[in-house]
């Protein structure tokens, strides 16, 4: 496949992703703001009836309730961040999350919610860590179809989901509708089964707002997702552990890590999905250390790393930014020698919307690339 081929993906992914009709939609917003116009209309009527600050007071705090509801499903239904229930509850159980919780083992197979020979299944676990300044940290997990086969031994390609900053590690399972997506492609034909995992690159409990990357006197972000995230997904789920089986992916800010990570170790990684892209690192600890900026700068890394294996790299941006940052990427990677395409995405912005709705791009084009078949 040529890396400016055009890329097939089913038409119910081709547009802008929606989630369910509770926070997908426009309906709830809409609903909010006509019981907070009826409320309005009864704090009228009862000033009318009876012009005392009493009688208004409930339906005017209601409404005014209703509009800040409004606001907040709108704002939420434009950004795509928790498009489902099911999102919100999964952002929750990542929010609320101690090594307590769970474990670094995946569910058993038989179970009721076992991958099928047409979903999936997605959970939570906890990745040990042996990398300074990251504790053990949770992660979610998705098996694709058919993993759950009974007697299957078949070896999957893993995505490693990076996100943005600050974040968790549902992001891609709850605004990204990774398994989802992954389920409507491996179904239609257009991706072959692959495994999901998505780390959280925190270093803690609250989302911060760093890029994933080694921090100096920090922690090291790169280093627990090049070397505890991939041992871990390696030794406990039925993998291709080998380069040509992972691709790291990334928005935002873990576009960066996915970036600079993964070029800087082709041994490890042999694609990359770089999402709304930049060029330079933007944390303030690394910034202030010249030799960890060159470490987190992706054309620093790939002009010092020498002769290596080429990469496939995928650059998604949405149309609502400038690709000048893309654009030189995609520059330096090509003279580079790497397998390089830049996709500008019209009418879409920096949000969730936007990742979800690149997503599946980056991922056929990544597996056409690579070459991807379960074994």
């Amino acid at each position: 496949m040529s890396p400016d081929a055009p890329i097939e993906v089913p038409a119910t992914l081709a547009t802008h992703a929606t989630g369910d009709v509770v926070l997908g939609s426009p309906l709830p917003v809409c609903l909010a703001l006509a019981l907070a116009l009826a409320l309005l209309l009864a704090a009228r009527r009862a000033r009318r009836r009876a012009p005392t600050r009493r009688a208004t007071t409930a339906p005017l705090a209601g409404a005014t309730l209703l509009v800040v509801l409004a606001a907040a499903l709108a704002v939420n239904l434009w950004v795509g961040y928790l498009p489902s229930v099911q999102a919100a509850h999964r952002w929750v159980q990542t929010r609320t999350w101690s090594p307590h919780d769970t474990t670094s083992d995946p569910p058993p197979a038989r179970h009721p919610h076992a991958a099928t020979d047409r979903r999936g299944r997605a959970f939570p676990v906890t990745i040990p860590s042996t990398s300074p300044g990251v504790p053990d940290s949770p992660a979610w997990v998705y098996l694709p179809p058919g993993y759950d086969r009974p007697g299957s031994i078949a070896r999957f390609p893993v995505v490693y989901t990076l996100h943005g900053a600050p974040g968790t590690a549902a992001d891609w399972f709850a605004g990204g509708q990774a398994d989802a997506t992954v389920d409507a492609l491996v179904t239609g034909g257009h991706l072959p089964p692959v495994i999901v995992v998505s780390p959280d690159l925190n270093a803690g409990a609250s989302p911060a707002d760093r890029e994933p990357v080694d921090v100096p006197g920090g922690p090291q972000l790169a280093t627990y997702l090049r070397t505890d995230v991939v041992a871990w997904a390696d030794a406990t789920l039925r993998t291709r552990a080998e380069p040509a089986g992972r691709v790291v992916l990334g928005m935002s800010a873990g576009s960066l890590g996915a970036l600079s990570t993964g070029l800087a170790h082709p041994d490890v990684f042999g694609g990359v999905v770089a999402l709304m892209p930049y060029a330079a690192p933007d944390t303030p600890a690394v910034r202030a250390d010249p030799r960890a900026v060159d470490a987190a700068t992706p054309t620093t890394v790939l002009g010092a790393r020498g002769a290596a294996p080429a990469q496939p790299v995928f650059l998604g941006v949405p149309g609502a930014e400038s690709p000048a940052a893309g654009r030189v990427l995609e520059r330096a990677l090509r003279a580079a020698g790497q397998p390089t395409t830049l996709r500008v995405y019209p009418g879409l912005d920096h949000t969730w919307v936007g990742a979800r709705t690149m997503l599946p791009y980056g991922l056929v084009w990544s597996a056409a690339q690579l070459g991807w078949e379960a074994t």
